[in-house]
């Protein structure tokens, strides 16, 4: 899991030159990108007029499902006779689990908001009538757009459960996306088309604001150790008044400040409320105590991009074209802010549940990089370098495409192009050596990877912005705009069976036992302490709780 809390053991970090201090950005908000903090309440009811694409059949299995006696019963479900259910019992989530697990046959939905994602599967209904009447909750940090996507198993669940796992070839029947009304109060009841399908959903949509709220870990239940580093873990959670999950990351104050970490670490908690990008982890929040800093992220459970490239050794083009593209669009937001990445490997990128990429751990990115500015900083992972990083003639945004060329040629064919296990040779060999293609690198990958791992960085593409990498006959068939708003589909979705499924993540992390471990004989000096003023984040653009619990 990549919420890197320190040194990872499976790739060495070079970081031989201490930063400067960290210059906040301005975190003035764009008009249509305004920080809030409040409670997004969602009541997903039901659809209508759902059908398979026009060119797609009804899978076998699911047409055989529709034909049995369980459907017949199943379709007799309504919005009516469900509330009146819930009102004669005054309870309904256990009854509800059950009752959704044995619908599998029916369309469910993804929904997401601010890259948290909910599976919402039917109570009952028809093929082209689920009932939902589901109730979900978002902490609202900006005014962000909703996204609900439909889909149609292609099988029947092979492991039971909540009939949610394996859904890597389930068929897209249409999705929608909008930004809700925040006014106060409100209440938002009708239908929204969808688009690329057919049908409606009918939703309730309703806002509540929390100004200042501070947060401790009471706030929060912990779920599963997820992941552990040199400064501390990183837990499932569940926020107790919402139900969302998130990572928590824990970083001991301490053990930053004597590794020299401290501006790494607050550059991330800096730049990543500004970002905006379905494709880059968001900040939900940050709050301290007096010994610890916490950040909270939405939960990213498909994996790690490489553990994937690990287990297949390398991806057809299709797929690293799909990543590269995301990816490059990620990277563009991050220049568009004046934001240098600067350590992009696949470690870095996680798979959420649909299979679209999430790019995470901002602790070497260097911030208020202007398109005239160079930095010398030496920072980054050895097999990913640039040449110019490596003889230290400054380097700038541009860097981020050398980095971007290095990953894609990883992915088509297993390993980074210079790779070396003696690191030394490696830096002789990405100043040096010529690039070498192997048979499964075609004719426009090769003309990409060319112009991308050009060692002249005034010459390399993308010097100009990443509008010129997208023209690239390699992109020739990639829609942008399309894949920006997510209405392209992944060509590959991990195996998980819910939103909160962890059996991504280590096990050796995951069966830890669950505690907030309590730091003894650490006690700062307050010229330290008060370099974390500020680092308490909510959703609002003014900092809150300096210091909570």
């Amino acid at each position: 899991m990549s919420w890197k809390l320190g040194k990872s053991k499976k790739s060495s970090v070079v970081n031989l030159r201490a930063e400067g201090a960290v210059t906040h950005r301005s975190t003035t908000p764009t008009p249509d990108n305004r920080p809030r903090s409040g409670l997004l309440a969602v009541r997903v009811l039901w659809a209508e007029g759902l059908a398979v694409p026009a060119a797609t059949a009804v899978p076998v299995a699911v047409q055989a499902a529709l034909n049995s006696q369980q459907a017949k019963v199943a379709s007799s479900v309504s919005p009516l006779n469900v509330t009146q259910q819930r009102l004669a019992t005054k309870t309904h989530s256990s009854s509800d689990s059950v009752q959704r697990a044995q619908c599998w046959w029916l369309p469910y939905l993804i929904m997401e908001y601010e890259v948290n994602q909910v599976l919402i599967t039917p109570l009952g209904g028809k093929l082209d009538k689920p009932i939902f009447m589901y109730r979900t909750h978002f902490d609202v940090s900006r005014n962000s757009e909703i996204s609900i996507q439909c889909y149609l198993r292609a099988d029947e669940p092979k492991h039971g459960g909540d009939g949610a796992d394996d859904l890597g070839n389930d068929i897209f029947l249409g999705g929608i996306k909008f930004v809700p009304n925040f006014d106060d109060g409100v209440t938002q009841d009708q239908w929204y088309d969808l688009v690329d399908g057919s049908g409606k959903i009918q939703l309730g949509i309703s806002y509540q604001p929390t100004l200042n709220q501070s947060l401790t870990t009471d706030d929060f239940e912990l779920i599963k150790v997820i992941g552990r580093g040199s400064f501390g873990n990183v837990m499932q959670v569940r926020k107790r008044d919402t139900s969302c999950i998130y990572a928590l990351r824990t970083i001991r104050k301490r053990r930053i400040v004597n590794w020299n970490e401290t501006t790494h670490t607050l550059a991330e908690r800096f730049v990543l409320p500004q970002i905006n990008c379905p494709f880059i982890v968001s900040l939900k929040f940050s709050f301290q105590s007096e010994h610890k800093l916490y950040l909270l992220h939405p939960f990213v459970n498909g994996g790690e991009l490489f553990n994937h490239l690990q287990h297949e050794q390398r991806f057809n083009e299709e797929r690293a074209r799909f990543y590269s593209a995301e990816l490059l669009l990620a990277l563009e937001h991050l220049h568009e802010l004046d934001v240098v990445y600067r350590d992009l490997k696949p470690g870095n990128i996680l798979l959420d549940f649909t299979g679209h990429i999430v790019l995470c751990d901002f602790g070497l990115c260097k911030l208020n990089m202007k398109t005239v500015d160079r930095t010398n900083t030496f920072s980054g992972t050895p097999e990913y370098l640039a040449p110019e990083v490596l003889n230290w003639q400054g380097y700038n945004k541009t860097t981020d495409w050398w980095t971007l060329g290095v990953l894609l040629f990883e992915m088509l064919a297993g390993l980074p192009p210079f790779y070396d296990e003696v690191t030394d040779r490696m830096y002789e060999k990405i100043l040096y050596d010529p690039l070498v293609f192997g048979p499964e690198i075609g004719a426009d990958a090769r003309s990409i990877l060319t112009a991308l791992l050009q060692r002249d960085l005034t010459q390399r593409l993308g010097v100009n912005g990443a509008a010129e990498i997208k023209k690239h006959a390699f992109f020739a068939n990639t829609d942008f705009k399309k894949l920006l708003q997510k209405k392209i589909q992944p060509p590959f979705k991990s195996n998980v069976a819910r939103p909160v499924d962890v059996s991504n993540f280590d096990t050796v992390c995951t069966v830890e036992p669950l505690i907030d471990s309590v730091v003894e004989n650490s006690n700062l000096w307050q010229i330290v302490q008060d370099q974390f003023s500020g680092f308490s984040y909510n959703g609002n653009s003014i900092p809150v709780g300096s210091v909570a619990g």
